[in-house]
C-alpha cells in the first residue's frame, strides 16, 4: 500500500510540473489550455455551419463538446509519446518507473481536459441548455476516455523510443483520424454499409454518445457502451503486453 501511495505522488508530482513547464514563460500561460477549443470551434464552425450549411441542431454546443474530448485525446497521446525520452536522464539515475512517467504525461493532459470540460458547462447553461438524467453517463465516458488514452500512449511510447520519426507519423495519424471522427459531423453522414466498421474507432464512440447523453438527452444503451468498454480493454491490454515487453528495454537503450 505504502508503494502504492508513494507511486501515485510521484505521479501526480511529476504531472503538476509538467503542467507548470508547459505554459512556463508565456504571456498567457494557462489561459491556452482554454484558448486552443475556442479557436477550433470558431473556425471550424464558421466554415461548417455558415459556409457549408451543416444542418445539425445546437451545432455549437455539438461541435464545442467534440472539441473538447478530441483535443484531450490530441494532446494526451502526443504528450505521451517523448514523455520516457524526455526524461531519460532521470529514469537512468533513479528508480523510477517508464510507466509512472507516461502516465504522469497523460495526467497534466487531464486536467486541461476537466478545466475545458467545466468551461463548456458553463456555456452550456448560458446557452439556455439544462441538466438532464442521462448526463449521469458522461464521467463514465470521462473514465473510459483515459482509459482509452492510457491503452494508446502504452502502445505509441515504445514505437517512439525505438523510431523516432513515429512523432512526426503520429501527427499525420491524428490528422487523419480527427476526419475520421463526427467531430464536425455526424456519423450518420458516413455509408450505411461501413458504419459497423466506423463505430469501431474508440474516439468516436464516445464523442457520439456523449453527446447524446449531454445534448440530445439520450442515456447511451447498454450494448453500446459494452462494446465501447471492450475496444477500449482490448486497447490497454495490448498496449500494457507490448510496454511490458519493450519499455524497460528501450529505456536501457537511451
Amino acid at each position: 500500500m505504502d508503494k502504492f501511495r508513494h507511486s501515485l505522488n510521484l505521479i501526480y508530482e511529476l504531472s503538476r510540473l509538467d503542467f507548470k513547464l508547459k505554459y512556463y514563460g508565456s504571456v498567457l500561460g494557462l489561459f491556452w489550455s482554454v484558448l486552443k477549443p475556442f479557436m477550433m470551434l470558431a473556425i471550424l464552425y464558421v466554415v461548417f455551419f455558415y459556409f457549408l450549411r451543416v444542418d445539425i441542431p445546437n451545432y455549437h454546443v455539438y461541435l464545442l463538446l467534440g472539441i473538447v474530448f478530441w483535443n484531450f485525446f490530441a494532446d494526451a497521446t502526443k504528450d505521451s509519446t517523448a514523455s520516457v525520452t524526455a526524461k531519460a536522464g532521470l529514469l537512468q539515475k533513479t528508480n523510477l518507473s517508464p510507466l509512472a512517467v507516461v502516465i504522469s504525461a497523460i495526467m497534466h493532459s487531464f486536467w486541461s481536459f476537466l478545466i475545458n470540460l467545466a468551461i463548456f458547462f458553463v456555456f452550456f447553461f448560458a446557452w439556455g441548455h439544462t441538466l438532464t438524467w442521462s448526463m449521469l453517463a458522461l464521467p463514465l465516458l470521462v473514465i473510459l476516455a483515459v482509459f482509452l488514452v492510457v491503452g494508446i500512449a502504452l502502445l505509441i511510447v515504445p514505437l517512439y523510443m525505438r523510431f523516432r520519426d513515429f512523432g512526426h507519423l503520429w501527427d499525420i495519424f491524428l490528422q487523419m483520424l480527427f476526419w475520421a471522427t463526427p467531430i464536425v459531423y455526424q456519423y450518420t453522414a458516413v455509408p450505411e454499409e461501413y458504419v459497423r466498421w466506423y463505430l469501431l474507432n474508440p474516439v468516436a464512440r464516445l464523442i457520439v454518445d456523449a453527446r447524446n447523453a449531454v445534448i440530445y438527452d439520450f442515456f447511451p444503451h447498454a450494448e453500446q457502451i459494452l462494446i465501447t468498454v471492450l475496444v477500449i480493454l482490448a486497447t490497454v491490454v495490448a498496449g500494457w503486453f507490448v510496454f511490458k515487453r519493450y519499455g524497460h528495454e528501450f529505456v536501457e537503450q537511451l
